[in-house]
């Protein structure tokens, strides 16, 4: 048992009771004592679940989804790790995420399928976050309705390189340094291969090896393009220079990079770049053929982004066949590119084009096969240097996938008319049904019934007009299922975008319980800064403006025990309500549909107790709204009502509460992971319509999201003391999931300061043997020092009297608050400031196992009022 901070006598006992029971067990920093399990307690159970313990999940994509990676191509989820070049889209460009720390497991839990209309499908849990045109959206919200975001490009999966390649480079000097460098000989597993093949591509298109072997330059027209050809020349070790120029009136800036170096010059002319004036032998780069697909798509994807045409889209909608254009005395070099090509399965021709000067012809390659080889160009080869190809290959992209669309719902219009007729249904009411049903013409309809028409082609003027927003495109989706269970796994990353792309789609990397805005204090006051409001916390309380915002939270969010939320777009019609988890409670007497009545009315309520809402400032003065509540009486009714099932007890009756360990292999377990994944469903809903309610209150926009869960199971896979690999399930009782790079929002009280964290990336193996223990955990808050009795005193519930006053006064409490200047509404003495552990002293006692990322200040708390009474805290 790992024990964190320093802790009172009963704590320990029971932590060591529960350890008893448990493989493995770890007590956080803010832990005290609790239900059967103390708050705070981390404990590992294999094939067990304990029912005290319990609260809210995760959001993961299924084993097995290719992800992207900046390298050119893909590794399925399960093998992300941190130092792979993992991509992101972050509004306006795709780029690498930074940082990030590889995949996380998360278990085993059932996923969706969803299909898209460019034929891809994404295997995501019913909480993951996918990126539509409307913004974040949880996989089984998903409908018809909506499009995602997919990049073109997806990449070819990765194959390890187990080759050296010695080079033929003559010039001592340039040997000694590339030995020195470790790029003679090269190693097909060197982890700067990607970079050196992007450049050898790029120069072997729009560059130059100069004669005397000392200078290579490449030349491009784009910024981005510019500075991601320099990054991959540093990567190799080597600094480039740049010089600018414009050729002519009317023309673009040219942007020349180049390097002073005869071993770069020698490594990609002994790589078969050709020196000078681009004589190419007949047969170059026989390496290239003898390396992995990817590695020959890669080196491909540059030279294109250099050489090929830029995609366009015809009139019609249709995609051109992509070309490139070469002019010399022989044709040596674009028939090199057609077999390398072709050796990644394109069909190609080569030909001549126009009449021949002298000893020159120009020649045109063109990839062949019509729009689906283009498309599948896109996505297995791309342009990896040429940000304005990427874009246009979107556009084009987009345009594609709607015409595919547009044909298969004719196509399917037309089935359906003919198996209507041919069933007797006249042909007026087959005209009119199937012409509302797939919105097709009439005229349309009557053809397909009587004239024996072929496959459907794009009527012209329709769907021609991208759907695209710079490198991304928007692809409709066309069906979301249910796909069974499969093991989970998130990437987590630190980067602002707060997303990878998962089969080609942009997914989210986490969930939310607090979230960022695009405001700071002066936007929520008369114009206060934080330094004003920390030299002279009064300016803040007395602020109109900020009394104002919280007042209307107050009203507007329902706050205790039994209230409904009465706001005109309550989430009442949420998807969670169609999960087919509830048909896991009998409807004896109708006591499932009573409590989905309940859990409607209750969705976006806050309740009492230590739950609450916050508006925050960070060390910069920008807002943030943070809230703590739970899955409210729908997760206490399913706990309840499960302590009485293992006790020998039915639904609806009350028990002791007691350890509970349910086998998950029994139905008893089975119904209750079930349940207590939906129970985590809604409590997600909850937070999510409350922070963003607030948010809209405020007058703000997102801008970030961090999710903090505690009190929920998870599956995970760990490492035993004795070394060995193990699948635990993982129960956190008010301890937060904190694996390396994981973030994670933890509060203080009313009155104290409040953090975003996430999981340290370890720098010594003293710091991860700790995180193993904790079992990648942390604090869920600061922890309580007293009981709500001993700080608030007992009082006659019904008429008020004082039968034993509390160690803190009222006095004490508003003392507190007005030091720190917060606006607080609501708010009882049990969870006043005194009541707690200091934050700050909590968060050293975890060691270095957490990276503290903001301070988050409190400047307005919103809480249930101090005569509510709230049975579904936790």
């Amino acid at each position: 048992m790992r024990i964190f901070g320093q802790h009172d006598e009963n704590t320990i006992r029971q932590a060591q009771d529960v350890a008893s029971r448990a493989e493995r067990l770890a007590l956080m920093a803010d832990g005290h004592l609790g239900y059967v399990m103390p708050i705070g307690g981390v404990a590992a159970y294999r094939e067990k679940v304990s029912v005290v313990g319990v609260g809210f999940d995760i959001a993961c994509i299924a084993e097995g989804t290719p992800v992207t990676l900046g390298d050119g191509y893909t590794v399925p989820i399960e093998h992300v790790r941190d130092h792979h070049a993992v991509v992101c889209w972050d509004g306006a460009q795709t780029r690498l995420a930074s940082p990030h720390m590889g995949a996380v497991p998360r278990g085993t839990r059932e996923v969706l399928a969803i299909g898209l209309a460019n034929g891809r499908t994404l295997r995501a849990t019913r909480d993951h976050e996918i990126l539509t045109r409307a913004g974040w959206k949880r996989a089984d919200e998903l409908g018809l309705a909506d499009a995602v975001a997919c990049s073109p490009h997806v990449g070819l999966p990765f194959e390890a390189q187990d080759w050296a390649l010695e080079l033929n480079v003559t010039n001592p000097r340039a040997r000694e340094e590339l030995a020195a460098r470790g790029l003679l000989p090269l190693r097909g597993d060197d982890p700067r291969l990607p970079a050196l093949l992007r450049i050898l591509g790029y120069v072997s298109g729009d560059g130059h090896l100069t004669r005397n072997g000392k200078r290579v330059s490449l030349y491009v027209f784009n910024d981005q393009d510019a500075a991601d050809l320099a990054r991959d020349i540093r990567r190799l070790g080597f600094e480039p220079h740049e010089y600018r120029r414009v050729r002519g009136e009317g023309r673009r800036e040219e942007i020349n990079l180049y390097v002073d170096s005869i071993a770069l010059h020698a490594l990609l002319a002994g790589l078969g770049s050709p020196v000078g004036k681009k004589a190419w032998p007949e047969s170059p780069m026989s390496w290239l053929f003898e390396a992995a697909p990817w590695v020959r798509a890669h080196f491909l994807s540059a030279f294109a982004s250099a050489e090929m045409m830029t995609p366009r889209i015809h009139r019609s909608g249709t995609i051109p066949n992509l070309q490139l254009k070469q002019a010399g005395t022989h044709q040596h070099a674009i028939r090199f590119f057609a077999r390398v090509l072709r050796s990644l399965g394109f069909e190609v021709s080569v030909a001549e084009s126009g009449a021949r000067n002298g000893d020159r012809i120009m020649s045109v390659l063109q990839v062949l096969g019509g729009q689906a080889e283009q498309l599948r160009f896109f996505r297995d080869i791309g342009f990896c240097r040429s940000v304005e190809k990427r874009v246009a290959a979107a556009a084009a992209g987009s345009v594609a996938w709607q015409g595919e669309r547009y044909c298969r719902n004719r196509d399917a219009a037309k089935a359906e008319a003919r198996s209507r007729k041919t069933a007797g249904v006249g042909w007026r009411t087959v005209m009119a049904d199937v012409s509302a049903e797939f919105d097709v013409s009439p005229g349309f309809v009557y053809h397909s019934i009587y004239d024996q028409r072929g496959p459907s082609r794009r009527v012209p003027g329709e769907a021609t007009v991208p759907d695209s927003d710079g490198e991304i495109c928007w692809v409709a989706v066309e069906h979301v299922r249910p796909d069974g269970e499969a093991a989970v796994y998130d990437v987590v990353t630190g980067d602002p975008a707060q997303n990878f792309i998962a089969a080609g789609v942009v997914v989210h990397n986490c969930g939310n319980a607090a979230i960022r805005t695009n405001l700071n204090v002066g936007g929520i006051t008369r114009g206060l800064t934080l330094d004003e409001v920390r030299r002279n916390p009064h300016r803040l309380a007395e602020d109109r403006v900020a009394r104002g915002l919280a007042d209307e939270i107050q009203h507007t969010i329902s706050f205790g025990i039994g209230r409904k939320n009465n706001a005109d777009d309550a989430p009442t019609d949420h998807p969670l309500f169609l999960d087919p988890a509830w048909y896991a409670i009998p409807n004896t007497g109708g006591y499932r549909e009573t409590l989905k009545d309940k859990a409607r009315r209750q969705l976006g309520t806050v309740g009492s107790g230590n739950h609450y809402v916050d508006v925050f400032a960070d060390e910069e003065g920008t807002v943030w709204v943070g809230v703590h509540f739970g899955s409210r009486g729908l997760g206490h009714t399913i706990a309840s009502d499960f302590l009485s099932l293992s006790q020998g007890g039915d639904w609806g009756q009350r028990a002791k509460e007691a350890e509970v360990l349910l086998p998950l292999d029994q139905p008893v377990g089975h119904d209750y992971w079930q349940l207590m994944n939906l129970a985590g469903q809604y409590a997600y809903a909850g937070r999510e319509w409350v922070a963003r309610k607030v948010v809209e209150i405020l007058g703000g926009t997102e801008v970030e999201l961090v999710h903090n869960h505690h009190n929920f199971a998870w599956r995970e896979t760990h490492t035993s003391p004795e070394g060995e690999t193990v699948e635990y399930v993982v129960v956190r009782k008010g301890a937060t999931p904190a694996f390396p790079g994981q973030k994670g929002f933890i509060g203080g009280s009313m009155g104290d300061d409040a953090v975003i964290v996430r999981g340290a990336e370890p720098a010594d193996e003293e710091t991860a043997a700790l995180q193993r223990e904790a079992l990648f955990s942390t604090v869920h808050g600061a922890g309580r020092v007293m009981s709500r009795t001993a700080a608030a005193g007992k009082v006659h519930r019904k008429t008020g009297r004082v039968i034993s006053p509390g160690r803190i006064s009222r006095e004490m409490m508003g003392d507190w608050i007005a030091r720190k200047g917060v606006i607080l509404r609501g708010g009882g003495l049990d969870e006043a400031p005194q009541a707690y552990r200091r934050l700050e002293k909590v968060l050293q006692s975890q060691g270095p196992t957490i990276v503290v990322e903001h301070v988050l200040q409190p400047l307005i708390v919103v809480m249930a009022g101090a005569g509510e009474i709230d049975p579904y805290k936790d």
